[in-house]
C-alpha cells in the first residue's frame, strides 16, 4: 500500500524540530488554502492538517513515528505496514470533573452512583439511565481510532471502620462517617476508526457495580 509519511506531506525531515514544523506547515497552508488556490486544493488542504494535527502534538508525534518504524519499505520504496496504526490514547477524563455542567445537580448524581454500593434509599421508579458525553475527534482521531480513558466513581466499604462510619466511640475520620470511600476506575473506551459524526456508542457500567447509569457517547468530528 502506498502512503506518504506526514513527514512528506509537510516537506520536512523526520529529525525537524517542532519550529520548523511549525514553518512548514505555515508556509503551505498560505499555498493550499482553498480561498486563494481554489476549490481543487481542499484534499491537498485537508491532508495538510490532518498531518500538522499529528506532528504538532508531541505525544502524537511519538506515537506516529513508533508506527513508521513497524514498517518495512520494499525495494520500490513502498511502504508496506504490519498493521494499522495503534490508536492514539486521549486525555484522562472524568465523570464528575465539571459539578457545574453536570444536570439536574451534581448531589443528585453523586448520590445515585453512592446508591449502587449502599442500596440504601433506592426510589422504586429509578431505571437505568444515560450518562451523555461529547467526544470532539480531530481528523487523526478519526481516521486511526483512538482509546478514551474515562474516570467513573465507585465506592467500596471503608477498610478502618469497616463501613460502620465510627471506630468505637469517635466518627471515622476516613470516610467521614459515611461508611463507604470512594475509589476512582478508568473505563477504556474504544473509538473505532471512521466513524461518522453524529454517531453515538453505548457502554455498560455493570462491571463496576453500576446498574442504574451507562455510557452514551456522542461523536463529533472536528473540521
Amino acid at each position: 500500500m502506498d502512503r506518504r509519511t506526514h513527514y512528506m506531506v509537510l516537506g520536512v525531515e523526520s529529525s525537524e524540530n517542532p519550529a520548523g514544523i511549525r514553518a512548514a506547515y505555515r508556509d503551505l497552508a498560505k499555498r493550499l488554502h482553498p480561498d486563494l488556490a481554489g476549490e481543487q486544493s481542499t484534499p491537498a488542504f485537508i491532508e495538510l492538517n490532518r498531518a500538522y494535527d499529528v506532528l504538532s502534538d508531541a505525544d502524537r508525534r511519538q506515537h506516529y513515528n513508533e508506527w513508521l518504524r513497524s514498517i518495512d519499505a520494499s525495494d520500490d520504496g513502498v511502504l508496506k505496514p504490519h498493521h494499522s496504526p495503534p490508536p492514539v490514547v486521549r486525555e484522562h477524563l472524568t465523570i464528575l470533573g465539571e459539578p457545574e455542567a453536570i444536570s439536574p445537580s451534581f448531589e443528585a448524581m453523586y448520590e445515585r452512583f453512592q446508591r449502587n454500593f449502599t442500596g440504601v434509599g433506592v426510589p422504586k421508579s429509578e431505571h437505568l439511565e444515560a450518562l451523555n458525553f461529547e467526544v470532539f475527534l480531530t481528523p487523526a482521531e478519526s481516521a486511526w481510532g483512538c482509546v478514551v480513558p474515562l474516570g467513573v466513581p465507585v465506592f467500596l466499604r471503608c477498610p478502618h471502620c469497616g463501613g460502620l462510619g465510627h471506630d468505637g466511640w469517635f466518627p471515622c475520620i476516613h470516610c467521614r462517617q459515611q461508611g463507604l470511600v470512594e475509589f476512582e476506575q478508568t473505563v477504556r473506551i474504544r473509538i473505532p476508526p471512521l466513524l461518522p459524526s453524529g454517531s453515538v456508542l453505548e457502554v455498560s457500567l455493570q462491571g463496576l457495580g453500576i446498574h442504574n447509569f451507562y455510557l452514551r457517547l456522542h461523536i463529533v468530528l472536528l473540521e
